[in-house]
């Protein structure tokens, strides 16, 4: 039989004599229908800040709906489910995370923080539904929410702990916010974009990966759009620690200048370097983002780091003095010798080609010329050598 939590079941259990033999009272729905509500903002909310000058479609909010997929017997032992169309997949996700997570924080007695989707006005809506949950419990009742996955320990929702965890949701400076609060202008640009890190944590109920960038940030991505990745992301999954080097290309959005969320991935790439010192160094020219010098410069092509490791695998091997290693504007990499005496290099080019250049001191010219053929580069490197 499926797993619940491969079945993306949500669960959600009513204790108390009222609910025993899987008995629901009607008016106890009300706790599921603010769940769903809370879920609808917050997808809305990232909805809104992929489409800042859209209307809301339609068919969002019936597309954002639970349905009581099962009742267990001894309690009401609810499993959920959403009813998901596949163009808002993405965003109830994002929303239903999110809702999951400020329940457990603010029951648990953590610091609840705010959604960055929502505006101050929706982070107070989003609240105040939050905070309705449990409304109806009475003496000797509970509710039992799963919020990390039905087989995961629960939060317990009582009359008594609702106060406390009410009181985390609803602060009184979030009373005070004007009611026709705008929402803050947030830069968002949507890109076709590739970055590198290490995935740590992989969500196949909900298509989702961890992706923690060599700086230590995270973000998550979405790779429901490209069957057979998910075989791919498990290759590469592990700690950030010991996993392997993975370039991740697809829709990146970034906020505020920095990288959020993969909304598509398209594909992604095992990057390996040897142990020596310069394969840590091709490790940091493969991190590189984009416009990593502040201008247009290109992300530095796999083609061109699989030429590098190359050309510094023969370097060693002929026992050449260790050169610097730096990245080009071009999407390249530049593998240079500098002395008094002479200047000489091999730059392998963003689709693979190499390019050799010499220049003593003497010269008001150098020596220039363009190949396919490692041997041919490494050949010059000898010959310079020697």
């Amino acid at each position: 039989m499926e797993d619940d939590q491969e079945r993306g079941l949500k669960r959600v259990r009513l204790n108390g004599a009222r609910f025993e033999g899987g008995r629901l009272p009607v008016d106890s729905l009300v706790e599921l229908q603010k769940y769903q509500e809370v879920v609808r903002i917050a997808a809305a909310a990232e909805w809104r800040h992929e489409h800042p000058n859209e209307d809301l479609p339609l068919d969002f909010e019936k597309s954002v709906s639970l349905t009581i997929e099962e009742i267990r017997e001894g309690s009401a032992d609810v499993f959920l489910i959403f009813e998901q169309h596949e163009t808002y997949a993405r965003y109830q996700t994002e929303a239903q995370n999110a809702a999951d997570s400020m329940i457990a924080a603010a029951y648990r007695g953590e610091e609840v923080s705010p959604i960055p989707a929502l505006s101050p006005r929706q982070d107070f809506e989003f609240r105040s539904a939050l905070a309705q949950f449990g409304q109806t419990l009475g003496p000797a009742q509970s509710i039992e929410f799963f919020s990390d996955g039905p087989k995961s320990a629960p939060v317990r929702i009582t009359v008594e702990t609702r106060k406390d965890a009410v009181d985390r949701l609803l602060t009184v400076d979030r009373f005070l916010l004007p009611p026709n609060e705008a929402p803050p202008t947030q830069d968002l640009k949507k890109e076709e974009q590739s970055l590198v890190g290490h995935v740590t944590e992989l969500n196949a109920d909900n298509t989702t990966y961890v992706l923690v960038l060599p700086d230590g940030r995270q973000l998550k991505g979405f790779y429901r759009d490209r069957p057979g990745l998910l075989e791919d992301l498990k290759l590469v999954l592990n700690s950030a620690a010991e996993g392997p080097l993975t370039r991740i290309t697809g829709e990146l959005t970034s906020r505020e200048g920095q990288p959020w969320r993969f909304w598509h991935t398209s594909s992604l790439e095992q990057i390996q370097f040897d142990g020596a010192v310069w394969g840590a160094r091709l490790a940091e020219l493969a991190a590189l983002a984009p416009h990593w010098n502040g201008a247009a410069a290109a992300q530095v092509s796999s083609v061109a780091l699989e030429g590098a490791q190359m050309v510094l695998r023969e370097v060693d091997k002929a026992n050449i003095a260790r050169p610097g290693i730096f990245p080009t504007e071009e999407g390249g990499v530049l593998i240079e010798w500098s002395s008094p005496a002479a200047v000489r290099s091999v730059e392998v080019l963003q689709d693979g080609t190499f390019e050799t250049f010499e220049l003593a001191s003497r010269q008001s010219h150098g020596v220039h010329s363009t190949t396919s053929d490692l041997k041919e580069a490494i050949a010059f490197l000898r010959a310079a050598e020697a």
